[in-house]
């Protein structure tokens, strides 16, 4: 048997045994072995071009599907297998995780952008959230590299827009069910050049970091992803044999801190997100 790591697994099965059936466009086709593996699992078939990793798709007659590239290993058929079977996995994320904790202190911005991100993220479907997981996977395999993590702190200054100071002012409405609250709107008296009564002005980062943020999320993702088929995998191979990874969920803190997990989508529904996460 071969000692192999799951990296090296996963990028010998979608790049020499899953596009297998496929021709000249490989994965991309739906005759391959992982178009057809997917179609089974999970009933859908996505396009590979969200993956980034196909440079030129050619023809799209798929006329070239006959061209003879033998059967794929059994072993890649059980990855490709497990692998389509992430697409019913949903992301658990805790309460009070954190993808900047290594930056300075920031006032409580990076804290409010990590929540907006997670709100951003929580509001895709279901099947967009397993179809992520997959591609993530895939597409990692296929360009050989990590989802990236590194996220340089963000500098601090006040508020500006167009390059101006910009100032704020809570006012309070009043919506057609007659429920009233406060809500933050501009507030620099454009008509009298000066901000308005009880206007304020207030922090923000310079660079946004919503891209740092789901880079993490993403790195997380696809960490919790392979810890995952390791164990699916490690007693259903009949030509290798895995070595289990160590590799960090938070390789941007010194030491390592739990994260995100999988979970299938029954037991997400059910899961309790009370765990601090840094």
């Amino acid at each position: 048997m071969k000692t192999i790591t799951i990296d090296e697994l996963l990028t010998w099965a979608f790049v020499h045994e899953l596009p297998k059936g496929g021709g000249v466009e490989g994965l991309d086709n739906p005759h391959s072995a992982w178009r057809s593996l997917q179609a089974s699992s999970w009933g859908k078939i996505t396009g590979f071009g969200e993956l980034g990793a196909l440079i030129d798709g050619g023809r799209k007659d798929y006329e070239n599907f006959w061209l003879e590239q033998g059967e794929p290993h059994e072993d890649a058929v059980t990855v490709g297998r497990e692998a389509a079977a992430l697409a019913r996995c949903d992301v658990v994320i805790p309460a009070g995780w954190n993808a900047l904790a290594d930056w300075p202190d920031t006032q409580g911005l990076a804290e409010l952008h990590v929540a907006r991100a997670v709100d951003r993220y929580g509001k895709r479907s279901r099947e967009q959230r397993g179809e992520g997981i997959v591609s993530l996977v895939v597409g990692t395999a296929i360009l050989g590299r990590e989802p990236d993590w590194i996220a340089e702190p963000s500098k601090i200054r006040l508020a500006e827009r167009a390059g101006r100071p910009a100032w704020f002012v809570m006012k309070r409405v009043t919506d057609e069910n007659g429920q009233t609250f406060d809500i933050e709107v501009h507030g620099y008296d454009e008509r009298a050049k000066r901000p308005a009564s009880g206007a304020y002005r207030k922090f923000e980062f310079s660079t946004d970091p919503g891209g740092d943020i789901m880079g993490r999320l993403d790195y997380q993702i696809w960490v919790a992803a392979l810890r995952r088929l390791e164990s699916e995998l490690a007693t259903q191979l009949t030509a290798h044999r895995l070595v289990f990874s160590d590799r960090s969920m938070t390789p941007w803190l010194d030491a390592d801190r739990p994260g995100v997990w999988l979970a299938d989508r029954a037991a997400a529904g059910h899961v309790k997100k009370t765990a601090s996460v840094r």
